[in-house]
């Protein structure tokens, strides 16, 4: 016949004194109370289970009381009863709890941000800041804090449609390929299993695409016109010269309102702008004008700032600000369907291909003109010989529109 076990009491548990080595203070059904040499009080419960001896920690005392103690036991027996290995089910709840947390680290938002970081290397400043707004306009309102795991098919559909019940068919184009981008990078590092964007047939959902061009203008009344504008603009002097320097040298807005005076080589008429500055991510030397010196000359008299040439009225520590120059050719009568700032490089292009073989034109090739634009050669090899090769054609090109510009301002 088993011998029973004398159930313990709050006194005796309250009374146990460390000894020399750990002992066990026994109060039925497998429970103990296991005392050690420093006085440390856990509670256990002994079990079999499939035939094996098994154990399991329920506590410390007195956090755990004995009252409690005796609870869990009973928890404990039923599970054996119901099929239950307590250690197992201890083991699968912990990582049910450690999935859980990850889930709710792993959101769309923190996973996203991860991938924007990791991206910044590849792309220009201004893009990678282009690409961040979009997540924060476009997707965010939506999944930013769902588990990326959980984001559905459906989900991405309402973003995009939602755009396109807006007529931004362009900007929906662009949020998918953002959203792939990310659903990559997740995929990648085992964040979700599936890039779920490549079941989506964008197509069906947005319609076929339609190329899009920047408006501009190419006749010679029209650019004097614009030209004269720009010279009678009586906003802010610095928005003034920004787009008085800008038909000059057609870059893209954001090169144009951070242009920094470290970046201008007075002396040998050039403008380096830095790599991480670049859509292409490769510096870029401008060779430039007479015309261009002589307004940045004027505009260093006038200087409020010792980093940025188009400081921001409202602070001279900072560049001009995004929609400056769009706001200064609104006030200037231009809609947005007539020019924009981009519509700069178009206007070049157009004209500078349209004079390329005249008789009286400038006889650069095409690729100088593309040089001009810093448009990238899709073949490595001939990109690095073209930024070797085309410098001094490309200040001859430069010098020509810059000239052609003026012929026509003062109609000659």
């Amino acid at each position: 016949m088993a011998r029973r076990t004398a159930p313990l009491t709050a006194t005796e548990i309250k009374a146990a004194k460390p000894r020399e080595k750990p002992y066990k203070l026994f109060d039925g059904g497998g429970l103990y109370l296991l005392v050690s040499g420093s006085g440390g009080k856990l509670w256990y419960q002994k079990y079999r289970f499939n035939g094996k001896e098994k154990k399991i920690a329920l506590g410390a005392y007195p956090a755990v009381s004995l009252r409690s103690a005796r609870v869990k036991r009973e928890e404990i027996k039923k599970m054996i009863a119901n099929g239950v290995d307590p250690s197992e089910e201890r083991k699968a709840k912990k990582a049910r709890s450690r999935q859980d947390e990850a889930k709710r680290e792993n959101t769309f938002y923190n996973i996203s941000q991860k991938w924007l970081e990791d991206y910044r290397r590849h792309v220009s400043e201004n893009y990678h800041t282009r690409l961040g707004r979009a997540l924060k306009n476009y997707i965010y309102p939506t999944i930013k804090e769902q588990p990326i795991d959980e984001v559905t098919r459906l989900d991405v559909i309402a973003i995009l449609e939602e755009l396109k019940n807006r007529e931004l068919y362009e900007t929906a184009r662009r949020t998918a390929m953002l959203l792939n981008k990310v659903f990559k990078y997740a995929v990648t590092h085992e964040y979700t299993p599936h890039n779920i964007i490549t079941d989506i047939e964008i197509k069906e959902i947005l319609g076929k695409k339609v190329k899009r061009h920047y408006p501009t203008i190419t006749k010679e009344k029209d650019i004097r016109g614009l030209l004269a504008a720009i010279d009678g603009y009586t906003g802010d002097y610095f928005t003034r010269m920004a787009l008085k320097v800008l038909p000059y040298v057609f870059v893209r807005s954001y090169n144009i309102r951070h242009m920094e005076w470290s970046e201008i080589d007075f002396e040998a008429k050039e403008w380096i702008i830095p790599a991480h500055k670049m859509k292409t991510k490769t510096s870029f030397v401008l060779p430039l004008p007479h015309q261009v010196v002589t307004l940045l000359e004027e505009v260093r008299e006038n200087s409020l700032s010792n980093r940025y040439v188009f400081p921001s009225f409202r602070s001279d520590g900072k560049p001009l600000s995004d929609n400056t120059l769009i706001s200064a050719l609104r006030r200037m009568g231009y809609s947005k369907d007539e020019f924009v700032p981009h519509s700069f490089r178009a206007m070049f292009s157009t004209i500078a291909y349209e004079y390329a073989n005249k008789r009286d034109g400038h006889g650069y090739t095409g690729e100088v003109i593309e040089a001009c634009l810093a448009h990238k050669e899709p073949n490595a090899i001939k990109d690095s010989y073209n930024r070797a090769s085309y410098k001094e054609p490309m200040r001859g090109l430069m010098q020509w529109y810059a000239d052609y510009l003026d012929g026509v301002r003062y109609e000659k």
